[in-house]
């Protein structure tokens, strides 16, 4: 039969599986996984003198902020809000897992990095480690939002401080993520405004929260510069993840939901989001209650940093716990830079709320925390069939000449057929001419008698997938025997030269 398929022209990075768009036909069911809370959650709880905020508001957390893996020194890197409205500080760590707080030069007893004082207060910021960048001096990137106190206890006992933002945010840069400069204000925007880059159109995205018909909202202004690109005047921002029915008639909440803020980050051949979804009470009621809002956390896709999509809508990606005295108790905020590639895992960093106040016993913005959360690699979705089924592709153009599969066949096996446009086998890359995968691995080969697929690069091929008891979660053409994917590593990782697989 003849192919009315036109074929898809496979870029670089691990080919995810969350939607149909490289699929022809598939009997096997589509499967979403959640990410465990590593043993040694929190990795950073309220502990110096500046976090624990003269016992009011305790708060050593990432308020958006960002972690990433610095290459050029081998640490993990952390920027957190230290003290509710009070301090931004810098943490580092050799593993992800223990963090220390080094003496900086800011003002030689803490590890803060900014000059920062009353009247003046520091609320949501973005944090980034720009492996790209052309000019040393601009490695790193940070956007901080003000409010202006009217009075110290405002924080704390007063629920009068929605008046006193600025409305605007400042932006930095740095060589080292010590010593910042100042390079000016941004246009108007929300708190807990951030930013991000996207590499596959080569610009600054900010992400900007705006109070819309739906509720919060996120808008978005792009630009090739960094610096240039915070003189954004309120005509320009468009509108770029919405809440809508959907999300409003989510059961979870005592409201209408909202998206509370948006992270991305290039990951593989996509970029990945992580929606904070604001699920209740509104702001007055939590604070007067001394209980943390109800945010949790899903995950969107896209192909070109624009169109986004949610392919679960049913249960979030991590939701808080809802319980008095954990950690996540309440006010799940995601991480700038989203997650690390740490071996064959991804390393989320999440912050939550316990609320719990030592000078007032509970406080809504009180016990700040960071967590660690992982997931296989590639993990976000499978397809899966505990007997057995098949996938077939799109026709499909690549380059490279290994093929590979992040794969999970310990409990069966999975066999892979190389057909032509038409969807007939071709010789020596039939099932019966391939090895059949048989192992839990997230990078793995596939090996035919026909040999390697370089004789197929740059003509439409279709693959024909056979599992029976597995589940799949990613394939890839590779140029390297290795296995290296030449896609994205969202905000790096150990053994990595910088944020790209290769």
């Amino acid at each position: 039969m003849k192919s009315q398929e036109t074929a898809v022209t496979l870029g670089a990075g691990r080919q995810l599986l969350f939607d149909d768009y490289l699929i022809a036909s598939s009997r096997l069911v589509r499967k979403f996984h959640q990410p465990k809370v590593h043993p040694a959650t929190p990795v950073l709880k309220p502990e110096t003198p500046i976090e624990m905020n003269g016992g009011y508001c305790p708060v050593a957390c990432t308020f958006q902020d960002g972690v990433f893996f610095d290459p050029a020194d081998n640490l993990f890197k952390m920027t957190y809000h230290a003290g509710w409205f009070a301090s931004t500080a810098l943490a580092t760590s050799r593993d992800g897992i223990h963090w220390d707080r080094p003496i900086l030069p800011i003002d030689g007893v803490t590890n803060r990095i900014l000059p920062i004082g009353y009247p003046r207060m520091r609320d949501g910021a973005g944090f980034w480690l720009d492996t790209f960048a052309k000019d040393p001096a601009e490695r790193f990137k940070m956007m901080v939002y003000y409010r202006h106190g009217s009075h110290p206890s405002m924080p704390y006992v007063d629920y009068d401080f929605d008046g006193v933002k600025e409305q605007y945010a400042e932006i930095y840069t740095s060589p080292d993520a010590i010593n910042w400069t100042a390079r000016g204000r941004t246009g108007l925007c929300g708190d807990n405004s951030n930013f991000y880059y996207n590499p596959f159109d080569s610009k600054w995205y900010y992400s900007l929260r705006v109070h819309a018909e739906m509720g919060r909202q996120r808008n978005y202004v792009a630009h090739e510069d960094f610096v240039e690109g915070r003189n954004w005047t309120e005509q320009e921002r468009r509108a770029l993840v919405v809440p809508d029915a959907i999300d409003h008639a989510n059961p979870l909440g005592v409201v209408r939901s909202e998206i509370y803020n948006f992270d991305a980050v290039a990951y593989e051949s996509v970029m990945l989001g992580v929606y904070g979804m604001f699920r209740g009470p509104q702001n007055p009621e939590s604070f007067y209650a001394g209980l943390p809002k109800i945010t949790d956390l899903e995950i969107g896709f896209s192909r070109d940093g624009l169109d986004w999509i949610r392919p679960n809508r049913t249960e979030p990606f991590l939701a808080p716990s809802q319980v008095p005295g954990q950690w996540d108790r309440g006010y799940l905020h995601a991480t700038g830079g989203v997650c690390l590639v740490v071996g064959d895992e991804l390393y989320f960093y999440v912050s939550g709320f316990s609320g719990i106040s030592p000078n007032l016993g509970t406080h809504s913005y009180a016990g700040g925390a960071v967590a660690l959360v992982t997931l296989r690699r590639d993990g976000f979705v499978s397809l899966h069939t505990e007997r057995s089924g098949e996938m077939v592709t799109k026709p499909l153009i690549f380059s490279g000449s290994h093929f590979f599969v992040n794969a999970d066949c310990g409990g069966g096996q999975m066999r892979i057929a190389v057909l032509d446009e038409e969807g007939e086998a071709i010789a020596g890359y039939g099932l019966d001419d391939c090895e059949a995968v048989t192992v839990d691995k997230v990078t793995c080969s596939v090996r035919w008698k026909g040999g390697d697929l370089g004789q197929f690069a740059g003509k439409p091929v279709r693959f024909q997938f056979v599992l029976e008891n597995s589940h799949l979660y990613a394939f890839w053409v590779s140029h390297s025997i290795g296995g290296q994917s030449g896609g994205y590593l969202a905000a790096g990782g150990p053994g990595y030269s910088g944020v790209i697989d290769e």
